[in-house]
């Protein structure tokens, strides 16, 4: 298997391996799903949900924009050295930013308890916010791999800490410990994965406190804060209201349709994770804006055809691997997919936002869109419940994705294949639509086998994705 993946382009290869560890990673999880919900009640699985909400706004601050910053001033070093100083400054700042949140966050856990939803306790949070004070190191060093081509010590990164996760946790759930028992898995292996990834990184590039070039760095991923702030209110704060409008118990059905919904989101990613990190190098380049608009519409065709692919099977696997109180999910699958393709789109087809000198545009677009989703979200949940949430956080991904658009295109203006990617998406979403008119999801997944091939066969005709052109670009930029 390695000998054959040693035969193939750098960029392809490692655009595999980013795949099968995603594979690995998201089959582990899935796992974890029957698991979970035969040992915890919906309602102890709603409030695992709002604790992982929680992790996601804290994960965002911590993070502060480490890995894009490092793609931006990485990409633009000019030789090796220079990039192992960038690298070695934001080691230097992941380790006070971590620090200060270890410090800030643990003495403010009893006020963070008060302000959560849903009955969870202060050893829960306290257990979360252990592991992401440590969150950014690995952030880091992971975003550092995928710079240097280091595809499969990514991999190992990636996959052991959710095999060791896994393991810890479904031990301290068989042992009856519940909730906090998976917060203590958690913890035990995000620690495990910093320390693990800080030392070779240390060992390459050492550390550095040079505050100027540490300020021009804050001065760039500081806005990016907002712009997860804004990305958590729009993927993750509905809970918080839910949790308070229908109760836990209830909610648990969208916990577990967005987890299958983001299913999207992984199977995108191992494009992602080869394509974002080149982006600002192509674009400089002989016919660079030609090829990167080229690229992001392959990879709004990759997120269009996973989002049909988990609406066809999604609900048959909730059905599979759940109990019969969680089957009430799989009516909203199909919805969080696609979600889930509009949110992976703005990052796609938005680079001219993030070639700017600052990324303060990304920052007031998406500040912009969590204001409609908090109005959506306050005036639809209590009239619809979960398919408010589902309308209002379309309506606000749309809107965002509109005006990042526009202010892209203003900035750094690529020839992106618009009209064509908009009747593939069009398509899917009406198929997609259709498919859920079938009784059956037996019926649905043949279905929806049948228009992943349509959508396929269609993308090929509208050369969305051209098979050698891509194949001579991946060799080029690999």
């Amino acid at each position: 298997m390695l000998k054959r993946l040693s035969t193939l382009p750098p960029a392809l290869r490692q655009t595999l391996i980013y795949g099968l560890s995603l594979v690995a990673v998201k089959a582990v999880s899935l796992l974890m799903v029957p698991f979970a919900t035969h040992f915890l009640t919906p309602a102890d699985y709603g409030r695992l949900d709002i604790l992982q909400t929680l992790a996601d706004l804290l994960s965002i601050v911590i993070g502060m924009g480490l890995a894009d910053t490092l793609f931006r001033f990485t990409g633009q070093a000019k030789n090796e050295e220079e990039q192992k100083i960038v690298a070695a400054n934001l080691l230097g700042l992941a380790l006070i930013i971590g620090a200060v949140a270890a410090l800030v966050t643990q003495l403010g856990a009893t006020w963070i308890v008060s302000m959560l939803p849903g009955g969870v306790t202060e050893v829960q949070v306290r257990l979360i916010l252990g592991s992401l004070a440590m969150g950014g190191i690995s952030t880091l060093a992971l975003s550092r791999m995928r710079m240097r081509d280091q595809a499969i010590p990514y991999a190992v990164g990636s996959v052991s800490r959710v095999v060791v996760q896994a393991f810890a946790s479904g031990l301290l759930l068989v042992l009856g410990f519940g909730v906090t028992g998976f917060m203590a898995g958690s913890f035990f292996a995000g620690s495990l994965l910093a320390l693990w990834l800080l030392w070779p990184y240390y060992r390459d590039t050492g550390v550095r406190f040079d505050f100027d070039r540490i300020k021009q760095y804050v001065r760039y991923g500081s806005p990016l804060i907002f712009v997860g702030i804004a990305g958590f209110v729009l993927g993750s704060f509905d809970r918080w209201i839910l949790a308070d409008a229908i109760g836990t118990a209830a909610m648990a059905d969208y916990a577990l349709a967005a987890k299958f919904g983001l299913i999207t989101a992984i199977m995108i990613q191992p494009f992602d994770l080869w394509w974002l990190p080149r982006r600002f190098k192509v674009l400089p380049q002989e016919n660079g804006p030609q090829q990167c608009a080229y690229l992001g519409g392959v990879g709004v065709t990759i997120g269009i055809s996973s989002a049909v692919m988990v609406a066809a099977i999604g609900p048959l696997l909730i059905e599979w691997l759940t109990p019969v109180s969680y089957h009430g999910a799989t009516q909203y699958v199909p919805w969080m997919a696609f979600l889930a393709v509009l949110h992976n789109t703005n990052m796609t087809l938005g680079m001219g936002s993030y070639s700017a000198k600052t990324t303060s545009w990304p920052a007031i677009i998406d500040g912009c869109a969590a204001g409609i989703a908090v109005i959506g979200y306050t005036t639809l949940i209590p009239l619809w419940g979960i398919w408010g949430t589902i309308l209002a956080t379309a309506i606000a991904l749309s809107a965002r994705l509109l005006a990042t658009l526009f202010i892209s295109q203003r900035i750094t203006h690529l020839p992106y294949a618009f009209k064509r990617l908009l009747l593939l998406f069009g398509t899917a979403l009406i198929g997609t639509s259709a498919l859920q008119l079938l009784e059956g999801s037996v019926q649905k997944l043949g279905v929806g086998i049948a228009l992943v091939v349509v959508i396929a066969v269609l993308a090929l005709s509208l050369k969305l994705v051209k098979i050698s052109a891509l194949d001579r670009l991946m060799k080029r930029t690999g």
